[in-house]
This record gives structure tokens, sequence and C-alpha cells, in this order.
């Protein structure tokens, strides 16, 4: 009872959330199977059914990418497909974490020693976990948890970060943190995230809490600004997956793309006379400027060499001690760093993005702009940020063949998956040509490809709770 009391108050109280009343709020083909399957797993396991269910939807990125970290606007949305979380209270001091998928191990830990020592499934939860017990400095007698997630993994859809949110979600509701807003709690989980070595910018955060059904967010960073787009109604998106998987958090070139990125803006800065120590990203150092994205281009093409900057090369420029550059450069393992390249990707990409948005706010926006755009954000991806590989490169062009007005990467890279945008109405033939030239030579059937690794997607609302009685 005295949850329920809470959950009601939760509604205005943390993070501006709404608790939906039924799954048709959140989603085009809702699925209440799998949400009557979740609660028999966690009565199963605990005894009792769980007080609360919370969900975080992942995201697609439609242009804007590896921006977030310079502290550029991006333009992704909301998906349907999410991770879902059953959870209740427990007088263990432990929080225990469950998949309700049988393949991936329990977890459990002292709710006071909660903490990330190895990257597993479960580390998104602790990390969650901690992004909000460590901004009010309290615990609570014990948590259970059962997690149910449906964005594809190591695909380029957020999948980890729509797992922090969840967990932060929930560990708000259980440490009666009423104070939050979403913008805030999507700050504190862009930090938190950095537990499992992850030094992103905030977009994929921001819009799991922030996503509109039937909009995109034009989502502004220091402060947080979202601004709902329109999208043009002749268009419509699909989601094809490479089938190579990345994991952001098992290596360092996500992090060496941030390293060139923070030292970029750091060299220009001192080549304009800058103070460079107070800049810490791009969007520093065009607020100190005032450069427009066009300026911005012309500064990295003029301050910026094109040959890699060795460690001493930086060191010198900069005039900084051994200790500020190994801050600076955080987990990168960078021995040389390719400002130039990284720099000339970021400003255009600021460029296309701000060109893309208002585009979308005039009566009727030219889908073949809009497409281009999103084209040449992958070919930016994929010869200045080094972040595409050869299925991707093959995947969006045979999305381009088949009809897309634009087609490109989505998310860190390295694998994953591509976005496409295509003419409405044309979903099934466009995926139908996607599987024929993509998915059917590699031996899988349609059937093992279709609203998994090839699915058309819409924008979806952000977090929320979700009403028992919904299912």
């Amino acid at each position: 009872n005295e949850y329920k009391s809470y959950l009601r108050f939760s509604m205005m109280g943390i993070a501006d959330l709404y608790e939906a009343k039924s799954l048709e709020e959140i989603y085009s083909s809702p699925d209440a199977s799998r949400f009557r399957n979740i609660l028999e797993k966690f009565k199963a396991k605990h005894g009792v059914e769980p007080e609360f269910i919370v969900r975080a939807p992942g995201r697609v990125n439609i242009i804007g990418e590896h921006v977030d970290y310079c502290g550029f606007p991006v333009l992704p949305m909301a998906i349907e497909q999410d991770i879902v979380i059953a959870a209740g209270s427990s007088n263990t001091r432990e929080l225990r974490i469950s998949n309700a998928d049988s393949g991936y191990d329990d977890f459990s830990i002292r709710i006071n020693d909660v903490g990330v020592r190895e990257v597993k499934w479960y580390s998104y939860v602790l990390a969650g976990f901690l992004g909000i017990a460590e901004r009010i400095n309290t615990y609570c007698s014990g948590i259970n948890i059962i997690v149910d997630g449906r964005v594809p993994m190591s695909a380029g859809l957020s999948s980890s970060s729509a797992l922090v949110c969840a967990s932060a979600l929930v560990s708000a509701i259980m440490l009666k943190d009423t104070s939050l807003t979403r913008e805030t709690i999507a700050e504190l989980c862009a930090k938190a995230e950095r537990h499992v070595g992850t030094q992103g910018g905030g977009m994929d955060q921001a819009i799991s809490f922030l996503g509109v059904r039937d909009r995109a967010q034009l989502i502004n960073f220091n402060p947080l600004r979202p601004t709902p787009v329109k999208l043009p109604a002749t268009v419509a998106f699909v989601v094809s997956n490479t089938l190579v998987n990345k994991w952001k958090a098992d290596g360092t070139d996500f992090n060496n793309r941030v390293a060139d990125c923070r030292l970029g803006c750091r060299v220009v800065a001192a080549k304009v006379g800058l103070d460079w120590k107070i800049i810490k990203t791009y969007s520093d150092l065009i607020k100190s400027k005032t450069w427009t994205p066009q300026e911005l281009v012309n500064g990295v093409e003029t301050y910026l060499d094109k040959k890699p900057y060795t460690k001493k090369e930086v060191l010198t420029i900069l005039g900084c001690a051994d200790d500020e550059y190994k801050e600076i450069i955080g987990k990168s393992n960078n021995i040389e760093f390719n400002l130039y390249r990284r720099g000339l990707h970021v400003a255009t990409e600021w460029l296309r993005t701000t060109s893309f948005y208002e585009r979308c706010l005039t009566d009727n926006p030219d889908a073949n702009i809009l497409g281009n755009l999103i084209n040449e954000s992958h070919y930016s991806l994929r010869d200045l940020y080094d972040v595409s590989i050869d299925e991707l490169d093959e995947l969006t062009e045979i999305c381009r063949k088949a009809g897309a007005f634009g087609s490109r990467l989505v998310g860190a890279g390295f694998g994953g998956c591509a976005i496409s945008m295509i003419p409405k109405g044309s979903e099934t033939g466009f995926m139908k040509e996607v599987y024929d030239k993509y998915y059917k030579p590699k031996g899988l059937s349609f059937d093992e490809v279709s609203g998994k690794s090839l699915f058309a997607t819409n924008a979806a609302t952000g977090a929320c709770l979700v009403d028992k009685a919904s299912f």
C-alpha cells in the first residue's frame, strides 16, 4: 500500500513520468503475454508479485552521430523496442538481479557494496542504481529485479543505456528520490554509465526519458533541452542489422574518438589564442568564438593538420603536463591522434543536423534532400570518423538501391544497425528486397530476420511506469 500510494505521487514527482494505463499508449502492436510472463517469473522467483513495472526504450538516431559528447545537438527518436523491469522491495539487504531470458546469469550483491567490478550484462543495472544512490547518499533494505529486454544487443540501438535508465528509474522509486525531472535523471544516467567505462555524451539516456510518440527530438546539451520534431508525413523508417555485434564498452575504439575530440578542440583553442584549459568540447570552442557551423568547419580545416598528431606534438602545442594530458584523454589508449578528420566530421555533422532540423520546420520538407543529409552522414562516419565496416557500407548501399531516400550506420558504429528513411507505404517491398540482397545469401529465412534484425519502427514514448492492470 505504501508503494502504491508512492507510485501515484511519483507520476508528478519522479522525472515527470506518467503511468501508462494501457499498453496501447506505448506500443503499436501490444504484447500483453510478455508482461504476464514477467509477472509470473517474478512471482515464481520471489514468492510475490512485483510492486511495480517500468520500461525504458532504445533509440535510433536519425542524424547527429558522435557529436553529443562534443556538446552538439542530435536528432534521435525513441523506438518501441524497450527494456522492461519488474521490481519489488525485500528485507535481504541485497540487490538481486535476474533476467527473464534464462540464458543470462542471476546476480546478487549487498546493497551497501554495490559497485561495477567487471562488465557483465547486469553491470548496467548496477550503474543505474549507483547513479541514484550516489546522488542522495542513501540505500534501502533490498531490491528484487527481473529484466526483460527487446532492444537488440550490440546493434547500435542503445540497449545498454536503456537498461541503465530503467534501473535508475526503479532505484529512484525505491530510494524515494522525488526531486528529479526527466532532464536531470537523464543526465544522471549519462554519468552513471561511465561506471561501465563508456564516455558517452548523453544522447541515449536523454531520448530514453524524453521520447515523444510520433515525434523525433532535437536534443541540445548544457543544459539539456529537447525540442519535438515533426517528421515528414511521407516517410517511414526501417532498421536493419548487419549481424556484426560491437559492444561499446568492450574496447577503446569509442573512447579513442572521444579523446581525439577532446584534444582537437583544445589544439584549435590554443592556436586561435584562447585559454585551452577552459575549453572541454567543440561546443565550448564555438561559444567562445561565436562560430557558426560553417565557421567551425573552416576553423578545423585551418588550424588542424591532416596528419595524425603524436603525444609529444600535442604536449608541445598545449604546453601541458603529462598528468593534464592523461586527464584529457581519459580511457583512450591512442598513441597518435587523428584530430583533423575527427574534428571535420564533428563540424560537418553539426551542420547537417542543423540543416535537417530546419528543413523539418517547413511545410513540405523535401525527403530527397533530407535523405542526402543522412547519406552524407554515413560517408563522413566512414571516411573521417572510421567507425563503419564493410558490412555497414554494403547494407546501406543495398538500402539505397532498394529505394531509401537515405541510409546510414546508427550508434557507435563498428557493426550494429543501419537506419533507412524510405517512402511511407513501401515498407513491405523495401524489407523484402533488403532481405533478398543481404540476409538470404547468409542462409537466413525471412522469418528469422523479420521483426528482429529487420523492422520498421515508429517514434515512441519515453520511459514510464506500466500499470499492472493494463495487461
